[in-house]
């Protein structure tokens, strides 16, 4: 308790059971092993989690994560993440491709039953003639 200020100390020895086990969790500390604190074992981890901000606990207990492990760990994520993004951009391309082909092919076969049925209408015409 001594690492903290007077208002702190106050503000901590205040609290109840059920907050200082919310503020504990939201520390990191596992439920089962919050729940299983005495009020003097949560008084002691909350400061020491207030004295030491920067501290990251395990389920295990009071364990300082490296913040440049995590920085690493986080821009691999976001690497992992890109890439995926990338892909899913290239399938996205590679579909539409397909689908543009698909139409152009489309397009085509209607160009030429188009020019079928106008050749076919002509040749009609032409033999109406010929017998009339």
């Amino acid at each position: 308790m001594e690492k903290l200020t007077a208002a702190q100390q106050q503000l901590v020895k205040k609290m109840s059971i059920d907050r200082l086990r919310v503020k504990l969790m939201s520390a990191g500390f596992e439920e089962e092993a919050v729940m299983a604190m005495e009020r003097d074992d949560l008084l002691a981890s909350y400061v020491e989690v207030l004295a030491n901000p920067k501290l990251v606990v395990n389920p295990v207990g009071a364990v300082a994560v490296d913040p440049e492990l995590e920085r690493e760990r986080l821009a691999f994520e976001r690497q992992k993440w890109e890439a995926e993004k990338r892909r899913w951009e290239a399938d996205r391309e590679d579909r539409k491709r397909a689908e543009d082909l698909e139409l152009q092919k489309l397009e085509v076969e209607h160009r030429r039953w188009t020019e079928l049925e106008a050749i076919q209408r002509e040749q009609s015409q032409i033999k109406k003639r010929r017998w009339n």
